[in-house]
């Protein structure tokens, strides 16, 4: 029934009535080598069962003690026609062969079959390569390649490419900088594509990361188009597999182009633009990579960004010993980025194929004859004149930082860790003096207390939710959650600052206890809780589960960000700056007042008290602010030092609160004092007193007339801040 199907969709260029399928599509069963055992020059050697197009390795080892041993030998199972596998003759290897002599390795007709197979084994555990090793890997390809281009040779070859992608991306730019070692393996594998003599019509080889195909093919073939083009399978892996890649010809095809994950297409009449005589076949061949790791940028080349951004697998076409470029009619490729952003968090793409000639040598992405010509349904379509390597590079909103992600990680989740104790001890040392509310001399003060525990939970609920849910994605629904708690929590404790600016100024500016309301953080309340909530709900309705937050995290997209949550953190911020310059302008009057009051003999310690109240106060503001604002530069420029200071500071926001409203405070460190000492027995002394005290310990009192309005601010700054006791008496 398959092969019916197959059979008629082909009959009809790829079309069964209305829809347009690809052959790819039809399920195909997976087919595989049985274990077995063969005699050799070295005795019995057991092979393990194989999936068809991969290698086994025998059970014997070089050294019977060493589970990870070098095997004696390896064996390819090969799928033939008919989908049936079968084994390929068995390759011996030398035990004494590794990555520290590969270079004494010479390559001849008869053993470059054997040497492609030490190659192979040696590149299985790719983390452990080094550099040289890299090297000496890529010299030994090319020479394989020069003496020999058999299938077989194929096989190994394809294999070590797989394995070298995988190879530590530090290593593999030192060795692209030292001796082009990267480069030379793409070299090495477009040349295998000339020079490899074909058994059957084409030569088709896939690994989970590349894939290869190379075909003879007549000129008027030739002339009706080629392409080639990956489909993912339905099982969710990005990897490349044998079934899903396929060539097609002539235009009526082309629906691959908007159906396939990455296509290439390579326009008609091409034979004319080239000088292809019409009587000969040309080998026409395409190799596509699962990533770019081995397209290794050492510099800023002429696209731009570096090898970090590329954001497609690479696909590209040649015809052997013809230089494809400046074609009137362009050549169409067709990228499904790597990553699943949306559509519209994508501000640009730019077209890219590698220039191998490009940095003294080196290589580097190049714009040069590409354009992008639009996106449909996810796919971007790229039109190049020539004929290459292709990927794309795209500039995404919130993209990665590269080799900057792990150190960024591990500073957030030890910063958000820190910060959770430290709330959780600020919140405690709040709320368990339970005293400190009727020891508070003005509303100022009980509101202030109020305002920072709100602020410490609302910053409690971010840090737990993120360590605990931003990478949940496998439920868009539970995700989508997450990023919406984290929506709120954020312009909650973004209200709670404002909030707190609020009742600064009401200290500090307007003085008088009369002008606090004794629902003032009731009314607070309301706003700073309910305002997010609005917001929050008004955001998730219109965007619905998919547009709300990023698909690669659970956090906000490009556009409910924007209007959602930058603008009225951005509008907060402001409003906090503008409390604060009017607060910092009150008390340098007050101090003039106070001098003049005094005789202009304001003791130290007075200057002193202002310093520390309203440091208190402004470190916090200052210090929330300014996290965000390094978070302004990490979207609008994705600066990496912006991202580390983002992190560092927004993180431990909890450990500063802690510092500036605990450690900092003689009525906290005194409380703490008298918590140990109820653990510890210790003479513990002191008398206690009423009323307002001075710095100096000396009782003060409001009702003398004498005593100015800047006088008072001062009072109020101080029981705002913290009840400043005599030294050595207790709470």
């Amino acid at each position: 029934m398959v092969a019916t199907l197959q059979q008629y969709i082909s009959d009809n260029g790829g079309r069964l009535g209305n829809l347009t399928v690809s052959q790819v599509d039809a399920v195909l069963s997976p087919v595989y080598c049985k274990e077995e055992a063969v005699q050799t020059e070295a005795g019995l050697v057991y092979f393990p069962r194989a999936d068809g197009d991969s290698f086994s390795y025998s059970a014997e080892r070089c050294n019977s003690s060493a589970e990870h041993e070098k095997p004696l030998a390896t064996r390819f199972c090969r799928i033939a026609t008919g989908r049936t596998a079968v084994w390929d003759p068995p390759v011996l290897l030398t035990c004494d062969t590794d990555s520290r002599n590969l270079s004494q390795i010479v390559v001849t007709n008869e053993t470059a079959l054997s040497v492609a197979a030490e190659v192979q084994v040696i590149t299985i555990q790719a983390e452990t390569l080094s550099s040289d090793d890299v090297t000496s890997i890529s010299t030994i390809l090319q020479e394989i390649v020069n003496v020999s281009a058999t299938e077989q040779i194929g096989d190994s070859l394809l294999t070590t490419v797989d394995n070298l992608i995988n190879v530590n991306v530090t290593v593999l730019q030192q060795s692209q900088q030292e001796s082009r070692g990267p480069t030379r393996v793409v070299q090495a594998l477009e040349a295998f594509a000339d020079t490899v003599a074909l058994t059957t019509e084409k030569y088709t080889a896939v690994r989970p990361g590349v894939a290869l195909q190379a075909a003879d093919v007549s000129p008027e073939d030739l002339d009706k188009g080629q392409g080639f083009a990956f489909f993912l399978s339905g099982d969710d892996s990005n990897s490349l597999k044998e079934g899903r890649v396929r060539s097609f010809t002539t235009k009526d095809e082309t629906g691959f182009l908007r159906t396939a994950d990455i296509a290439i297409y390579i326009p008609p009449n091409i034979s004319s633009m080239v000088q292809i005589n019409n009587t000969s076949e040309v080998r026409l061949s395409y190799t596509l990579y699962n990533s770019s790791s081995l397209f290794v940028q050492t510099s800023q080349g002429a696209a731009g960004p570096s090898q970090d951004a590329v954001g497609t697998r690479v696909i590209g076409g040649r015809i052997a010993g013809r230089r494809v470029k400046n074609l009137p009619e362009p050549v169409i490729i067709t990228f499904a980025p790597l990553q699943n952003f949306l559509p519209e968090d994508v501000k640009g793409v730019r077209c890219v194929f590698w220039d191998f000639e490009a940095e003294v040598g080196q290589g580097a992405w190049s714009t040069e004859g590409c354009e992008s010509t639009g996106e449909e349904n996810g796919l971007y379509t790229c039109a190049c004149n020539h004929l290459t390597n292709f990927a794309a590079i795209f500039d995404v909103f919130g993209a990665g930082f590269g080799v900057h992600e792990r150190p960024l990680e591990v500073i957030t989740i030890v910063g958000c860790a820190v910060s959770i104790v430290c709330l959780v001890l600020t919140l405690l040392s709040f709320i368990v003096t339970r005293n400190y509310k009727r020891r508070s001399s003005t509303g100022h003060a009980r509101n202030q207390r109020l305002v920072l525990i709100n602020l410490c939970v609302a910053l409690l609920a971010i840090l737990v939710i993120f360590l605990a849910g931003i990478n949940q994605t496998a439920s868009p629904i539970g995700c989508m959650v997450v990023a919406a708690f984290l929506h709120y929590f954020l312009l909650a404790a973004l209200m709670w600052m404002a909030v707190e600016a609020v009742n600064i100024y009401l200290a500090v500016v307007v003085v008088f206890d009369h002008h606090v309301s004794e629902n003032f953080v009731i009314r607070a309340a309301a706003v700073a809780w309910g305002f997010p909530l609005v917001a929050t709900v008004l955001t998730v309705g219109p965007s619905g589960v998919y547009q709300y937050r990023m698909k690669d995290n659970c956090w906000l997209a490009q556009t409910p960000l924007i209007y959602a949550f930058l603008l009225p953190a951005g509008l907060i911020l402001l409003f906090n700056l503008l409390v604060f310059v009017i607060v910092m302008c009150k008390l340098v009057r007050d101090e003039k007042e106070l001098k003049q009051l005094r005789g202009a003999k304001i003791k130290e310690a007075d200057r002193y008290w202002i310093i520390r109240q309203i440091r208190r106060a402004f470190s916090i503001m200052a210090l929330f602010g300014l996290t965000w604002l390094f978070g302004f530069f990490v979207i609008n420029d994705a600066r990496a030092v912006f991202a580390y200071l983002f992190c560092i500071f927004n993180t431990l926001q909890g450990l500063f609160i802690f510092i500036f409203h605990c450690v900092m405070r003689e009525d906290m460190k005194k409380w703490w004092r008298k918590l140990r000492n109820m653990a510890v027995p210790c003479s513990y002394r002191g008398g206690k007193k009423h009323g307002l005290y001075d710095v100096s310990g000396r009782r003060t009192s409001l009702s003398s007339s004498s005593v100015h309005t800047s006088q008072t601010t001062l009072v109020r700054l101080s029981s705002f801040s913290y009840n400043s006791k005599p030294d050595g008496e207790p709470l």
